[in-house]
């Protein structure tokens, strides 16, 4: 076994393509990817892991730019296996491997309201809890309780929800820390209310954002009291193309491959958005989505 890697209950997958699972199409190779087969097995790995050895923690890269270099490294991916759910009395226990949608529909039809303000964001829900994801008028943050975490050395710890201080897409994990799991606030309503309200959500979804090509939503975050969207419009780049990255024609916070496109047509689109927006307005726009990798 390369690099003398732990002896795990998981698995591992080597010079994986990056590319092939990422939402934006794009991105090279990374060394190693771990799949623990639950917490144990991930402190385990973590505690014997040698220690020269870079650890980085994706989940389905729903809202991560891989560049084109790949990752070198290992790279730990929960959702193979720690993707379950426990529904206790008004809490949800949740792995950080389960993708958000799956946890909403599981809600659904057990009756129980939670994020399901969230369904069609396509994180997972330890994605979701490490950005703080949301909408207007709602983030995840609503309904956290605590988080179940461990750092990189293997030592686990539980973080209440008043100790996270969690902001606009931020849920200010402390640095070198894995969300493992997540304590989420439950309630009960009407499972028509709630296949209701997803349903009104996804439609309302599919006619204003490019649901279905190759995009990792909102790229840009809002600055106060603006909308990046409108700022993107009016500094003239909501057709604006690089390669075969473009502002989608949809929604111009979102970016798509048009078909081939590489990482580097990415970041070229982003930072020139970004320098034309700044000349209007003199606002330097922030990224929502992460960069991670080697050019």
């Amino acid at each position: 076994m390369p690099l003398n890697l732990p002896v795990v209950r998981g698995n591992y997958s080597f010079d994986f393509p990056l590319k092939d699972v990422s939402f934006f199409g794009v991105g090279g190779f990374c060394d190693i990817v771990f799949y623990p087969k639950d917490e144990s097995d991930l402190i385990f790995f973590l505690k014997n892991k040698p220690t020269d050895l870079k650890i980085n923690m994706l989940g389905n890269m729903s809202n991560v730019l891989i560049l084109d270099g790949g990752i070198r490294g290992c790279v730990v991916n929960l959702s193979k296996y720690m993707n379950k759910v426990k529904f206790l009395e008004e809490t949800a226990a949740v792995d950080a491997g389960l993708s958000l949608s799956k946890f909403i529909k599981q809600c659904v039809e057990k009756s129980i309201s939670s994020c399901e303000k969230l369904f069609c964001i396509p994180g997972t829900v330890g994605g979701a809890v490490a950005m703080n994801a949301g909408i207007p008028g709602f983030e995840i943050s609503d309904v956290v309780e605590s988080i179940g975490c461990v750092d990189l050395n293997g030592n686990k710890t539980l973080l209440s929800k008043d100790k996270l201080n969690m902001q606009y897409r931020n849920g200010n994990i402390p640095k070198g820390f894995v969300v493992t799991n997540a304590a989420l606030k439950t309630s009960t309503l009407p499972k028509i209310e709630l296949e209701n309200s997803i349903k009104e959500i996804y439609t309302k979804r599919i006619k204003s954002q490019p649901i279905g090509q190759k995009t990792c939503g909102s790229t840009f975050k809002n600055p106060p009291g603006l909308k990046a969207w409108e700022l993107i419009k009016e500094a003239g780049c909501d057709k604006l193309t690089i390669g075969n990255a473009a502002v989608s024609n949809i929604h111009c916070n979102f970016l798509v491959n048009l078909g081939n496109a590489k990482a580097a047509d990415f970041v070229k689109l982003i930072q020139t958005i970004k320098d034309r927006v700044f000349e209007k307005t003199k606002i330097m726009l922030e990224e929502e989505i992460v960069i991670l990798g080697e050019d």
